[in-house]
């Protein structure tokens, strides 16, 4: 919801004034705003009379006035909208060797394939894309949600990924920095110690009234910030809140919370803090001290930007160029590390490398290649809009990448043994491995002990069909040979004889048992193969019986 309509429809007239001489084009100007919040479609009359009356105020300005106005109130929109190759366009503000990014993950979680496709894609390909500075940040100030094994894990999923940060940073490490900062807010009377309930102080924001706690003392505030720090208040009965106004517009903006007790044990700092950052606080701080010139982030947090510049605006720092992003979502997929966490913890997935998952974990467990994910996340650029994409989209991209190097075996589910009378002697045959290499496997054969899978059998009873490079034969509970010529109708089946391997092939959601030819012995955990008729998988573990994570078609 936009609280200031002339607010918003001015950046975009703006915009159109900066990239454009003359007049400002109202119909594409009306395009663009309704392209980002599709709301103002309910009343197209007054968007276009505000759009008139906001654009005779900007066209009497220079196109250099222009864009110094938009410069003050939304750098981000001055990114030109012209794709280049990988979909990266060109960035307000950068300079060759000078751009700092960085991503900035609450471990919660595992990597997902959100967090890659757009947080961590676009930061990483944008600082590499100006020779500049990558740095993963990790937001660990909260300690009742984060583990040192998420911390470890997102590490570990970059690096898998090829994703090395120039610098990693741990914002539990940098309690002082914030410490006094903080001090500082509280000097110059931009900060106050609240101790109004939670339900209270919500009560005042709606509406619109002063919290007493506002009129405090300098001293008082300096005391009571004391306390917050030594732990004499317990969590929840204080916190520090940046003073800006009750009577905002944005609710938001109602004098946000800053700094909160918390005094659990950090993972890495124990019990050596009691009041801990809150996002804005810390964001603010370290993207300024970090030198990060421009931030990627979600088009949620644009309330949050609106806090942060507040700080910012306070100790008179630069604003870095921050540009938002909508969501990438996959149908039938879960989004948010919280319904992962669910699913993990009551048993319904088997960890956070389920198969069902969509973590980077799982992912790289199926056989999606980094670069495939890679290059998906570039193809769909910087774009505020939603994304609604498709599974086969992702897998189509990580096909053009493994179907060259994925050898090729068959593997049979459901077996029905089917002997073969009439046929020629025949012990083994030598196929390919892939179609496009020269080596070759040896596959046995035992006339007596041939199995294809159930499916076939029950769909194909009583036809001529053939036998994978082997030969054509009448199908039935005792087959027939039936000669070696390939026609394009006959049914061509996989089939496997003795010995054989077993395999267990892990789909999302269930496990099948299946057999497999017998060169698969000498695969190794983590290669990727396809199975003729089945799909591409992934070798995860070899014992007894060979584990293969399905990947996709």
């Amino acid at each position: 919801m936009i609280d200031d309509k002339k607010e918003f429809v001015k950046k975009f007239v703006l915009q159109n004034g900066s990239f454009f001489d003359g007049p400002i084009n109202v119909g594409s100007v009306m395009g663009k705003i309704i392209s980002q919040e599709p709301d103002f479609k309910s009343n197209i009359p007054e968007l276009k009379e505000t759009i008139i009356n906001v654009s005779k105020e900007i066209n009497s300005l220079s196109k250099e006035e222009r864009k110094k106005e938009l410069e003050k109130i939304a750098p981000e929109l001055l990114v030109k909208e012209k794709k280049e190759e990988g979909g990266l366009s060109e960035l307000s503000g950068a300079e060759e060797g000078k751009v700092v990014t960085r991503f900035a993950p609450s471990p919660t979680g595992p990597l997902t394939l959100g967090q890659f496709l757009r947080a961590v894609m676009l930061s990483y390909a944008y600082a590499k894309k100006y020779n500049g500075k990558f740095i993963l940040r990790i937001e660990d100030t909260d300690s009742k949600k984060i583990k040192l094994e998420f911390i470890k894990w997102m590490k570990e999923d970059l690096r898998r990924c090829g994703i090395e940060p120039d610098q990693i940073v741990h914002q539990s490490e940098r309690m002082e920095i914030y410490y006094d900062h903080v001090g500082k807010l509280i000097e110059g009377g931009k900060a106050y110690v609240c101790t109004c309930s939670a339900e209270a102080f919500r009560g005042l924001k709606n509406q619109l009234e002063d919290c007493q706690c506002r009129k405090k003392t300098l001293q008082e505030n300096k005391d009571e910030w004391k306390k917050m720090k030594e732990g004499t208040f317990s969590d929840g009965e204080a916190v520090l809140r940046l003073k800006t106004s009750m009577q905002d517009k944005n609710p938001v903006m109602r004098d946000p919370p800053i700094f909160r007790v918390n005094k659990g044990s950090h993972p890495l700092q124990g019990i050596k803090y009691n009041a801990w950052p809150l996002y804005n606080l810390s964001c603010a701080v370290d993207d300024y001290k970090l030198g990060i010139t421009h931030v990627f982030r979600g088009k949620e947090h644009e309330h949050n930007t609106s806090v942060q510049n507040v700080i910012y605006d306070f100790f008179k720092w630069k604003k870095p160029v921050v540009l938002n992003f909508g969501m990438i979502s996959f149908p039938g997929t879960v989004q948010h590390s919280r319904e992962m966490r669910e699913l993990v913890d009551s048993g319904k997935a088997t960890g956070w490398d389920d198969p069902k998952l969509p973590t980077i974990r799982a992912l790289l467990r199926r056989g999606f290649a980094p670069e495939a994910l890679k290059s998906f996340a570039l193809s769909c650029g910087l774009s505020k809009n939603d994304i609604q994409s498709s599974w086969e989209n992702l897998e189509a991209a990580n096909k053009k990448i493994i179907d060259p190097i994925a050898n090729r075996y068959m593997i049979v589910k459901d077996p029905v043994r089917i002997p073969i009378k009439n046929a020629p002697e025949i012990s083994f045959i030598e196929e390919p491995l892939h179609p496009d290499k020269p080596e070759k496997k040896k596959i046995p054969v035992d006339l007596e002990s041939v199995f294809i899978s159930g499916d076939d059998f029950k769909k194909l009873k009583g036809k001529n069909v053939r036998l994978k490079g082997l030969f054509n034969i009448k199908l039935d509970i005792v087959s027939e040979y039936s000669g070696n010529e390939i026609t394009r109708e006959m049914p061509k089946i996989q089939w496997v004889s003795v010995p054989n391997v077993n395999v267990n092939i892990i789909y999302p959601g269930k496990t099948e048992e299946a057999i497999g030819e017998n060169s698969m012995k000498n695969l190794s955990v983590n290669d990727i193969i396809q199975m003729e008729r089945v799909g591409f998988g992934r070798i995860d573990k070899k014992e007894e019986m060979i584990d293969i994570v399905f990947g996709h078609k």
